[in-house]
């Protein structure tokens, strides 16, 4: 009889303690934030166990992230977690986590989660809802790698994962460009310019156009330079448009946003002045082997011929033979089918000649 009675009275604290909340409890408080780990199962820290987030870094206040919390190595038969925010609140997205009024900056799994095999990579997803004041948030994670022996002791293996800062803004923060300028090089433009805040920023669309006397061309596409999305931080952005001649031209930027929406830059203008002289510059390595670069310089429109010699004055290629436009031009030379030795090339634009010698030296 005393039997019995004791049986019915260890059966019913097992219920009441299953039914307290207290087990429910015993998985809340696990990341550094809140709490010191999974120590139910061990005290020790593994670093071998990997634990990571994945995510926006970057929201608005009161807006809601989806993010993922990854586990990896360890037994890496059944995982667990907790995830927690300092001042957001987190949220279920899936049947795989729970959600504790007790403690509603935080999740934790509803059941342990099996891993295909050792060798793969498990993980939870969750949402985050930004607070509504404007500062740097913080998530937390701590990722447990179980044997699945519904023991917890200290064949289980946990780890805590990187601090994942979320900065929460204000609102919508526009692309603000506080730079944007044109620097000339011969006859290449190099464009400049430098944002402060960007928000959903896709890129900037590289326009440009000549004009002549009063009027002016259409506008062209010349390029494009990827954004950097969503940030606070400064960023600086260069384009180089090369091999112009002379003349005026004006610069603009087409900021665009992934959703399509697009604004325009002040214009910059540059001019490109006809150079005062003909130059024929010595090639570039020198000496070479196969490949190398001639530059030179003329300053008006001219028939052009550049034609390379060996030493005994054959002719042995023609680089150019066509009217050029004013500026400064580069031909590429590959010189592969023939023999090391000394080789002389020479430039005639109009009255001018003049002859430049070079080694090929395989």
């Amino acid at each position: 009889m005393k039997n019995s009675i004791l049986i019915i009275i260890v059966f019913i604290a097992f219920v009441t303690l299953a039914f307290s909340g207290l087990y429910e409890r015993d998985l809340l408080g696990g990341t550094q934030l809140n709490g010191s780990g999974c120590v139910c199962h061990t005290t020790e820290i593994d670093t071998s166990v990997t634990v990571w987030i994945e995510g926006p870094d970057t929201l608005l206040k009161g807006e809601t992230g989806l993010y993922r919390m990854y586990l990896a190595n360890g037994p890496a038969e059944a995982g667990g977690h907790n995830v927690a925010g300092r001042f957001g609140i987190m949220s279920l997205v899936d049947t795989l986590s729970v959600w504790d009024s007790r403690s509603p900056n935080e999740l934790t799994q509803a059941f342990p989660l099996e891993f295909p095999t050792p060798q793969d990579t498990i993980y939870w997803e969750f949402a985050y809802t930004a607070p509504d004041s404007v500062v740097v948030d913080t998530l937390y994670s701590c990722g447990l790698s179980l044997v699945y022996d519904h023991i917890p002791d200290a064949l289980d293996r946990w780890n805590y994962g990187p601090k994942f800062p979320v900065a929460v803004i204000e609102n919508v923060v526009p692309v603000e460009l506080i730079s944007f300028s044109a620097i000339t090089n011969e006859n290449s433009v190099l464009l400049l310019w430098k944002t402060v805040t960007e928000t959903n920023n896709q890129g900037f669309q590289i326009e440009k156009r000549k004009t002549k006397d009063d009027r002016s061309e259409e506008w062209e596409r010349i390029g494009f330079v990827n954004g950097n999305g969503t940030t606070t931080q400064l960023q600086a952005y260069t384009f180089n448009d090369a091999y112009l001649v002379s003349g005026n031209y004006q610069y603009r930027l087409k900021q665009i946003d992934f959703d399509g929406t697009y604004s325009y830059s002040n214009i910059v203008e540059i001019e490109i002045l006809n150079p005062n002289e003909f130059v024929l510059e010595q090639n570039y390595p020198n000496p070479f082997n196969p490949s190398t670069s001639i530059k030179y310089t003329i300053n008006s429109r001219k028939l052009v011929q550049l034609k390379v010699y060996d030493v005994l004055g054959n002719e042995v290629s023609i680089l150019v033979n066509d009217e050029k436009s004013s500026g400064v031009h580069t031909v590429h030379l590959n010189m592969d089918n023939l023999s090391s030795g000394i080789y002389f090339y020479e430039l005639k634009a109009g009255n001018f000649i003049q002859t430049r010698k070079m080694i090929l030296l395989k």
